[in-house]
């Protein structure tokens, strides 16, 4: 029922947006992780978040909503904060990791939190042959130390920011914490563009 929910509400706010069905332009940087939104962005928003948190959940309409809004301007960067609190969370981290090793993070990103209740390893194996996934890497890369030490040093950074609750959004010299309604991200956004001139 809450997936059923959620993507109404994203649908919706493509509707109002006017922008149902324009793609949200993707890529990989030289460091080999993944963005959604501008190419060569004004401005980075690091969000720090984990597959198994509902409100990390409810947050993914609204960071839509913002990509539309500032499409030339803002860039979204994913980075992995899995809570101790939700036994999901850190292998679903891992399997996003290993998604982003085949070039198709964000896929698996959005079928994870689509599907909050359902981050079993099978679950997530399913989800990894759905994006077109070569499973015996991705099985590999699962079982491998260097998947999880990518997660623990985003959860290194994570700390560094300030981070103390998920999500958490990095904007500029700004913190946002929370699923917070798109009216505090786009004050928050319209200052750093701002200050950045």
């Amino acid at each position: 029922m809450r997936n059923a929910i959620l993507a109404i509400a994203l649908a919706a706010v493509l509707v109002l947006a006017g922008c149902a069905g324009s793609p949200i332009k993707e890529g990989m940087d030289a460091q080999g992780r993944s963005w959604r939104g501008a190419e060569s962005p004004k401005l980075v928003i690091y969000e720090y978040s984990d597959f198994e948190c509902p409100f990390c959940g409810q947050a993914q309409p609204t960071m839509e909503q913002v990509l539309r809004a500032y499409p030339g301007d803002v860039r979204l960067e994913f980075r992995h904060n899995p809570l101790a609190m939700h036994p999901r969370a850190m292998p679903s981290a891992i399997a996003g990791v290993c998604a982003e090793g085949q070039g198709k993070f964000w896929q698996m990103h959005d079928l994870m939190f689509a599907n909050q209740q359902a981050l079993e390893d099978a679950d997530l194996g399913k989800y990894a042959a759905d994006t077109g996934l070569d499973m015996d890497k991705f099985n590999a890369c699962i079982a491998s130390p260097e998947a999880a030490a990518k997660v623990r040093a985003d959860m290194a950074e994570a700390v560094d920011a300030g981070v103390t609750a998920t999500p958490s959004f990095g904007i500029g010299g700004t913190l946002v914490r929370g699923a917070q309604p798109f009216s505090i991200f786009k004050s928050a956004i319209d200052s750093e563009l701002a200050r950045a001139g």
